[in-house]
């Protein structure tokens, strides 16, 4: 937790303490180093861009890393703070459950991402949750609860 409390704090330094704003482009594990004092430090600004106060965006050809990249950003090429804060939720995903954004043995179709993962665990749990018995999953509502969480 406080190594994604310290990528959090730089994802904020970078979107609201810079001027011009810097926007990442690759948010991802790999770029979330550790100080000597284990401190987490943004890294690797190969991909990163400015941003003047006055806009709301930069459009690019899209760059990132496949599975961290913003659904927004791959269909109009405009990148935001918006979309650093989506790669840092794939980035806690990726923490909490333990899973990878995206399943590398699964070449041929983009499954397996933890966006496809957590969705079929949250209509689980509201299946679950509403009573009703699910063929999807072993797991009582609780487990699945804890799962999601």
């Amino acid at each position: 937790m406080h190594i994604a409390v310290g990528a959090a704090r730089g994802l904020l330094y970078l979107h609201e303490q810079c001027n011009p704003k810097i926007i990442h482009r690759d948010v991802k594990a790999a770029n979330i180093l550790l100080d000597e004092s284990f401190e987490a430090v943004v890294g690797d600004f190969g991909l990163a861009k400015l941003l003047d106060q006055r806009d709301s965006h930069v459009t690019t050809a899209v760059r990132g890393t496949v599975g961290h990249i913003a659904p927004e950003y791959l269909s109009t090429g405009q990148s935001s703070e918006k979309t650093d804060v989506f790669g840092f939720g794939i980035l806690l995903l990726e923490l909490i459950t333990g899973q990878k954004a995206l399943d590398a043995g699964n070449v041929q179709v983009q499954k397996g991402m933890i966006l496809d993962w957590v969705s079929n665990y949250q209509f689980c749990l509201k299946v679950h949750l509403s009573g009703c018995i699910c063929l999807h999953c072993p797991l009582d509502p609780y487990t699945m609860a804890i799962k999601i969480l």
